[in-house]
């Protein structure tokens, strides 16, 4: 059997807390830990719309990619200071889109900007200089090694490492994580945007050869196009989910981005039809989904299986681990409901209680008698949507607006 478990940032979170007795649950807001003005959620009441490829393709994500998708979402994968801030990569990378709202002050020059080494964002790393750089779209990630703007890292695991460890300061991540991260990541897709089509001449002549079309990705090469750093052209498909642009964020616009490019020689008709191909090339059908219990929960009662997997292996070190990133779920949850709502979050708390019993017996070996724990859970959340349901006036999800499904694409930033 093993010692205690050592909740020190988690505690500070006030979401491992969650499996504390009550009185010792804290109520604390991960923003305290952050800058006054900070921001690391894109919205609360909707996020970027999910374009998972085994779903687009009518199946689901294998085991390893829905393990790597907890890991995602949980601070607990970067490292200490990042637990305690409830910073993720999901924070950054919000079902794989850029954060265009995340907001770091004295580290941000504008949301979706953020300086990786100074102070206000890893002060272990603060190089004494106040160089932000854009926060960039995963969206079909699997297709544009190499990674990082200035394309240094070839491989998805090599990048997630380098954030892990040195943007972020936390420790490596142990193999079977790293490996349903990566598996995770290569999961996401493009959103829905414009139909195939052939872009006009000055398109044609300046611009595909560096981004590619709707039909092929861009050559992967570096490029000084006047900004006085070299960097990777990027993909120009769902762009309009991604302003600002250029590596540092320094265009507002798409007619901006094309004007950075000090090199080229347009005219002005020219220009005019280059930036209307790259807005039909970043268009997007649907950019935002709306945050949902309904959504939340059953996101919440596949990561349980995931907890599940690991008891059927008789591993109760694993399941420990993914237990812990559960229950800073269960803590989101509980966070969006108001505190008026005493009696939605003291069901969420046992719920986070649960998963701490089902975790204990599985480090005690007693796998079956564990995995009887999770049943109940299930069994538990499945009884309390109702009364969960009947106080959503007095939570987050009441303010959840469904996202457009039809009409125009979206092609502006939405606040």
């Amino acid at each position: 059997m093993q010692g205690p478990k050592p909740f020190l940032f988690a505690a500070l979170l006030g979401i491992a807390g969650l499996v504390q007795p009550m009185a010792a649950l804290a109520q604390e807001d991960p923003l305290k830990w952050l800058p006054p003005g900070s921001r690391i959620e894109m919205t609360l009441s909707e996020h970027p719309a999910r374009a998972i490829i085994s779903e687009q393709q009518g199946g689901t994500p294998g085991y390893l990619a829905r393990l790597g998708e907890l890991v995602f979402r949980s601070p607990l994968t970067l490292g200490r200071d990042a637990a305690r801030r409830g910073i993720s990569c999901e924070a950054c990378h919000t079902n794989g889109a850029a954060n265009t709202s995340f907001t770091i002050p004295g580290a941000s020059d504008q949301p979706g900007n953020v300086d990786l080494t100074h102070k206000e964002f890893h002060f272990r790393e603060d190089d004494g200089k106040f160089n932000p750089v854009n926060i960039p779209s995963l969206r079909g990630v699997r297709w544009t090694a190499p990674y990082g703007h200035d394309g240094r890292f070839p491989t998805l695991r090599s990048f997630s490492h380098n954030v892990i460890t040195r943007e972020f300061g936390g420790p490596p991540l142990d193999d079977w994580l790293m490996d349903a991260l990566v598996a995770w990541q290569m999961e996401f897709g493009f959103l829905d945007g414009a139909d195939p089509f052939l872009p006009g001449a000055a398109y044609r002549a300046n611009c595909q050869s560096c981004h590619g079309d709707t039909r092929q990705m861009p050559p992967r090469r570096v490029h000084d196009v006047g900004t006085g750093r070299w960097v990777e052209a990027p993909v120009l498909r769902g762009l309009a989910e991604s302003a600002p642009y250029l590596h540092d964020g320094s265009a507002a616009t798409v007619a901006d981005a094309v004007a950075a490019h000090r090199d080229m020689r347009l005219t002005a008709a020219e220009q005019a039809e280059a930036i209307a191909d790259a807005q039909r090339l970043g268009m997007v059908t649907r950019r935002f989904d709306p945050e949902t219990l309904d959504g939340d929960v059953a996101r919440l009662n596949g990561f349980i299986d995931l907890i599940n997997q690991q008891l059927l292996d008789e591993d109760g070190s694993r399941a420990d681990m993914v237990g812990d990133m559960v229950a800073m779920e269960i803590g989101r949850i509980y966070r969006r409901f108001d505190r008026e709502a005493a009696a939605a979050r003291g069901l969420i708390r046992e719920w986070a209680k649960t998963v701490a019993r089902a975790t204990r017996l599985g480090l005690d070996g007693e796998h079956p008698a564990a995995r009887d724990r999770l049943a109940e859970l299930r069994a538990a959340i499945a009884g309390d949507m109702a009364q969960l349901q009947a106080h959503a006036a007095q939570s987050l999800y009441a303010a959840a607006q469904v996202a457009p499904d039809g009409g125009e694409p979206e092609n502006g930033d939405r606040q």
